[in-house]
């Protein structure tokens, strides 16, 4: 069975596993983010969220028991330390992960902006890192 390994969990990303099952894929979805929180928007976190005008829930595109009941592994907290594009494998500490399709979705952390191998694909491209929630505290 084919499998899908979506880099990234932004709007993109996010965006492009609803759409994959939405469209019929029935493969292996795998959806990894560096923050420990489910795909969120991010205009609001810097406008209505820090404010006091929104929800926590409602910064989230989509509540995490839709990655669960659309089988699309969700892997938060998780860091990717290289890409083997030969061997289609993914690095995440120690463990290897093997996919069939990679999607890069990073946004606004460009490839410089990751660690050590995977950074080499692009490491003369500035880096600029835009808001996220994990560097703003729970309202």
């Amino acid at each position: 069975m084919t499998h899908i390994a979506v880099i990234g969990a932004g709007q993109a990303g996010a965006s492009l596993v609803a759409k994959l099952r939405s469209e019929g894929f029935e493969g292996d979805i795998t959806l990894i983010g560096a923050e420990a929180v489910p795909p969120y928007q991010r205009p609001p976190l810097s406008k209505a969220y820090l404010l006091g005008d929104m929800t926590l829930e409602r910064l989230f595109l989509r509540p995490q028991s839709f990655y669960y009941e659309n089988n699309i592994a969700l892997r938060l907290s998780t860091q990717v330390t290289a890409i083997d594009t030969s061997a289609k494998t993914i690095a995440i500490g120690d463990e290897l992960l093997s996919y069939d399709q990679l999607a890069l979705t990073t946004g606004p952390f460009r490839a410089s902006c990751l660690r050590r191998p995977v950074a080499r694909l692009a490491a003369s491209i500035p880096c600029a890192i835009s808001r996220t929630l994990t560097r703003w505290p729970p309202m």
